[in-house]
């Protein structure tokens, strides 16, 4: 009977054996470390995008609102920097009655003593009367000459959906007035007293003229500064690189620094932003673009 023994593995199959799995994990990690690269990478590109769009949405819905019912004559756009802000990027302030969108109609004349401290109730479309709450400062604006029928704010009361009513208390004075149906109410405030037109500039920032005491979450942010008070508030978007505004003239010309303010009609807005949490995982930062042309409909 031939006797048997065990055989085991020599030292050089142990480290080849060793080898081709050190050659295998280190092509599985390889893989694995770019592919959870490539993930963060794409992650942040898409974050960018979506504050670029937040960016654009921004900026486009006031340029629709700029001149929105003022009464001063005051030009829709206030003021165009060209390349002054923050990195060389552009910066815009616009006039308003109100910077919350938020106005109806009145329903309904009314005739009335207008006193300081005396509540008045205004019939009001149906279907705008829920954007107005307790606190809120308003105005009304006459349609045609862009008047105030009562040179006064007023602070709403309270609302009424089944009226559908605002009853609101005047500040001042303003002796017998007719408000006629079709004129506008204009939310102008959070409370009274208001700031009356309403201002809103864009720029970049924290810089010296821009929100220099805002801290940015991430790289430069784009700012929504309303009356010249900035606060965290007023961040509209981070991972902003640049601002870009060029102004469409009556005549059909295209200028980034327009002399006569009152004959922009369209501003074209161009921002840019850039990776910043993965740049050091990309070699470099990555940079994406949007564009977007807004009319000026209040002129």
């Amino acid at each position: 009977m031939n006797a048997t023994r065990d055989k085991g593995f020599t030292i050089i199959e142990l480290v080849i054996a060793m080898a081709i799995l050190g050659v295998l994990t280190a092509g599985i990690f390889t893989l694995y470390n770019s592919q959870h690269r490539v993930t963060h990478i794409e992650a942040d590109v898409v974050d960018v995008q979506q504050n670029l769009r937040m960016s654009l949405e921004s900026v486009s819905k006031d340029i629709r609102m700029a001149g929105f019912a003022l009464t001063n004559g005051a030009n829709p756009v206030a003021a165009a920097g060209n390349n002054t802000g923050l990195g060389s990027s552009d910066t815009m302030t616009i006039n308003a009655a109100g910077t919350f969108a938020v106005a109806t109609r009145l329903d309904a004349d009314l005739s009335a003593a207008v006193t300081s401290g005396t509540p008045l109730t205004f019939t009001v479309l149906a279907g705008d009367v829920s954007l107005f709450t307790a606190g809120d400062a308003i105005r009304i604006i006459h349609t045609g000459d862009k008047s105030e029928p009562a040179a006064t704010v007023f602070t709403v009361n309270s609302v009424n959906a089944a009226g559908p009513t605002i009853t609101a208390t005047p500040a001042a004075n303003a002796g017998a007035v007719e408000f006629k149906r079709g004129f506008l109410v204009v939310k102008t405030g959070d409370s009274a007293p208001d700031t009356f037109p309403n201002t809103v500039q864009y720029c970049l920032g924290p810089d010296a003229s821009c929100a220099s005491a805002v801290a940015c979450p991430a790289g430069s942010c784009l700012m929504r500064i309303v009356n010249g008070s900035a606060s965290a508030n007023s961040i509209v978007a981070t991972n902003i690189q640049n601002m870009q505004l060029s102004y469409v003239l009556d005549d059909g010309t295209t200028t980034a620094a327009p002399a006569d303010l009152s004959a922009v009609r369209d501003i074209l807005v161009t921002v840019s932003g850039q990776t910043a949490a993965t740049a050091g995982l990309s070699g470099a930062a990555k940079t994406r673009e949007m564009t977007v042309s807004a009319k000026i409909r209040n002129r």
